[in-house]
């Protein structure tokens, strides 16, 4: 198979495992660098522009969610994996505080189809916010969630990229100069009939939330972002679904 470019940063001090993950992890198209140890996996992130790092839970310098905390350290954006075989449930509490996967090493199946899906599916979401402030914070959730996003700063910049680019789903601000949300989400149904769109507002009543589901937007209010991401969570998996 034919690399995709990817480099995915493979630490576990296991040789044979590590040897065995890394092989496997070429054959899916990725650029696997392996690294024994923590401090060597900081010292590769250093130096190397990462797209994903999976890492063991149990190594003798460094435990992996101290490893992936300070890999999110250098490389904010990385896209981070624990993969344990002395997995609980506080285990992945703490892993998916850090916004990261989490995969016991009994579970490969499972963890292969969402590397797979890491490097073959790229899912844009059109941003849409007059609050910078607010969009760059958004956007750069969104792309460590494993979307692609795309920010608009308004609803007619954001017309124009969806008459340009596929889009899958667009997150709309309620209240913007020259356009309100609401209408934008319909005009984005215009040029794009088969986009999933939410309306997240700060301004939010019951008559709103009508006029989105109206328009078969989904509704949230920006003091609910738990729910919010929820939903992108869900989302993600229903387009891999369709994809697949």
């Amino acid at each position: 198979m034919e690399e995709s470019g990817l480099k995915i940063l493979l630490v576990d001090d296991e040789a044979k495992f590590l040897d065995s993950i890394s092989e496997r992890v070429r054959l899916k198209g990725f650029e696997p660098l392996p690294a024994r140890s923590g401090g060597e996996a900081l010292e590769i992130a250093r130096n190397t522009q990462l797209h994903a790092a999976v890492v063991d839970l149990k190594m003798p310098d460094m435990d992996g969610l101290t490893v992936i905390t300070k890999l999110k350290e250098i490389q904010p954006d990385i896209r981070t994996v624990l993969l344990t075989g002395f997995g609980d449930d506080k285990v992945r509490e703490a892993a998916e505080a850090l916004d990261a996967a989490y995969f016991e090493k009994d579970e490969m199946g499972r963890f292969w189809s969402f590397l797979t899906g890491m490097g073959t599916k790229d899912f844009r979401v059109l941003l849409v916010d007059d609050e910078k402030k607010f969009l760059d914070t958004l956007s750069d959730r969104v792309r460590l969630k494993g979307f692609e996003p795309i920010a608009a700063q308004g609803g007619r910049e954001a017309l124009e990229i969806a008459r340009k680019t596929k889009i899958h789903a667009a997150v709309v601000d309620l209240k913007m100069p020259g356009m309100d949300g609401l209408v934008t989400i319909t005009k984005l149904k215009e040029i794009q009939p088969d986009i999933k769109t939410v309306l997240l507002t700060g301004f939010g009543d019951d008559k709103v939330k009508e006029a989105a589901e109206a328009i078969d937007a989904a509704y949230f209010e920006k003091d609910e972002m738990g729910r919010f991401w929820n939903f992108m969570k869900k989302l993600q998996r229903s387009l891999e679904d369709g994809m697949a």
